[in-house]
């Protein structure tokens, strides 16, 4: 949320130092350039698989980067991020768009979307924070080293994730605000690890599996507990 005009900001830049290259990008297999930048205006980036470059930037399109693949960052404002089992990354942003992160990516700083979800495979590795503000967030078996934050989406911890704290912001009349009266939901699923606190600033639903050992006095949650592969928050 801090940080999202700083991406379009950053985009505009990247549009007018680079308007002549316009249309999307393609770098083959095993291209090993980990000190070029690949930029564009209107058109998608693909990166093959097994390969090492540097940022990867876009105004609107998508960033796909294959299996086993080292980039910088990756930044789009209109258009989805996904990542192939074993990528490595500096970080993930965008505006409008989805984030999908596959087996087994280590992300070094944040991933962040405005107006789009992030879903994480197993056993990805996120060093800093993640962020929407009107989008889901999804956690299979995964670790996030920071925070977890969010307006208006769900959040989900599933199959042994685990987060420093979980912050659900209070909404505002902001630009990017769509909120509506519906409460969101956290799911703490079947050994989930919470290693910092839960903060609130608005009514939230709590789904909290049996075996997650938190305190149950928390401010601004309806709680529900559950037990079993029960899936009482679909």
């Amino acid at each position: 949320m801090k940080k999202y005009k700083l991406i379009i900001l950053g985009s505009l830049f990247s549009l007018t130092a680079c308007a002549g290259f316009l249309g999307s990008k393609t770098i083959e297999d095993g291209t090993n350039s980990p000190s070029k930048d690949f930029d564009t205006v209107n058109g998608s980036i693909k990166v093959g698989s097994s390969a090492n470059v540097g940022d990867l930037s876009t105004v609107n399109g998508s960033i796909k980067v294959s299996s086993s693949s080292s980039i910088g960052e990756a930044s789009t404002v209109n258009g989805s991020i996904t990542f192939a089992e074993n990528v490595k990354a500096e970080s993930a942003e965008t505006v409008n768009g989805s984030i999908k992160l596959g087996n087994s990516c280590d992300i070094e700083e944040n991933v962040e979307t405005v107006n789009g979800s992030i879903t994480t495979n197993s056993d990805c590795v996120i060093h800093e924070n993640i962020e929407t503000v009107n989008g889901s967030i999804k956690l299979h078996n995964s670790e996030i080293q920071g925070d977890i934050e969010t307006v208006n989406g769900n959040i989900y911890l599933l199959q042994g994730s685990s987060v420093d704290d979980i912050i659900i912001h209070k909404p505002n009349k902001g630009w990017f605000n769509n909120s509506k009266n519906k409460a969101p939901k956290v799911i703490l699923g079947k050994n989930a690890e919470i290693n910092g606190g839960l903060e609130f600033n608005r009514k939230v639903k709590l789904y909290i599996h049996d075996s997650v050992g938190i305190d149950s006095d928390i401010e601004n949650a309806e709680i529900i507990n559950y037990s079993g592969d029960e899936k009482p928050y679909q």
